[in-house]
């Protein structure tokens, strides 16, 4: 029967049976090992076994549980494994409907700044779904700026890519466009093709700060404007925090591969748990590498 519990107690046969019997309980596989006694009854007496024998002069425990209750413990013990297999996969799929980064590619990215705020004039944002992004103005915006003679916005995944070709009869439009931090860590690495470094590695840098200047001194130390071109790495920090039923190693594996959804290169990552109403927080923190570059397609 699948539906029995085996019990295991320190007493006499006899005085098992007398017991169970007064109580109505009716017993299966009874055996005796040494000073123990072990015995099967239906799960529902499960309790009333364990009330029964609830005096000290009693050891008893529980040796072999019903399938029903294996199967409970066994889905109990995995369910935050697969709840948080299944977040990882709506935050996958959740990835792919909304704008992570709008991108400014083409001869024409130069003109990013002015493109990425006329983008978000017309409805494409970071972090949103993009469903209402009015393409035809977005492109006549784009087609407005000075030396544009080719727009076109695609999506791409997570990424809204704007891909722009211009022609430079001036490149005074161009070389006022520095390189600017869009987020705020550690520079870790700095290349400028052209133009000139304005943060140094080991920096802490904020949003909106110059990190490769659009411009180039002389051997007299006269400033000349130029085309700012290359690119900087920088270590940033962030933090999750995940729910889960219980505290587990499958757990904490799977909070700490969510960090996966940020970037693919990741520095360092810890974790901690606290207790919550119903389970378990893992709070993630971890460091990543962050990309950015100008001019650079």
């Amino acid at each position: 029967m699948n539906d029995l519990v085996q019990f295991r107690v320190t007493a006499t046969v006899e005085t098992a049976l007398k017991k169970l019997k007064k109580h109505n309980i009716a017993v299966y596989k009874l055996k005796k090992r040494a000073f123990e006694v072990y015995f099967s009854v239906e799960e529902e007496y499960t309790q009333k076994v364990f009330a029964i024998f609830s005096h000290p002069c009693y050891n008893i425990c529980i040796s072999r549980k019903s399938a029903k209750m294996r199967a409970a413990r066994f889905i109990k013990r995995r369910c935050g494994l697969l709840l948080g297999a299944a977040l990882f996969v709506a935050a996958c799929v959740l990835s792919d409907f909304l704008v992570l980064r709008i991108k400014v590619v083409g001869s024409g990215s130069y003109l990013a700044p002015s493109i990425i705020e006329a983008a978000g004039e017309c409805g494409a944002k970071r972090g949103t779904f993009c469903k209402d992004v009015d393409k035809p103005l977005l492109i006549s915006r784009i087609l407005s700026l000075p030396d544009v003679t080719f727009c076109s916005v695609q999506r791409r995944g997570s990424y809204l890519i704007i891909d722009v070709r211009a022609e430079q009869q001036d490149s005074d439009v161009a070389v006022k466009q520095p390189l600017k931090a869009d987020c705020g860590g550690e520079i870790l690495k700095i290349v400028a093709l052209s133009g000139t470094p304005e943060k140094s590695v080991g920096e802490y840098v904020s949003d909106g700060d110059v990190i490769i200047g659009a411009y180039r001194t002389t051997e007299s130390g006269e400033r000349q404007q130029t085309l700012a071109v290359g690119y900087a790495k920088i270590k940033r920090k962030a933090s999750i925090s995940l729910f889960y039923d219980c505290e587990s190693e499958q757990n904490a594996s799977s909070a700490l591969a969510a960090t996966a959804l940020y970037s693919s290169d990741i520095i360092e990552k810890s974790y901690k748990v606290s207790p919550c109403d119903g389970g378990v927080t893992y709070t993630v923190d971890f460091t990543y590498v962050w990309t950015i570059s100008i001019n650079m397609e």
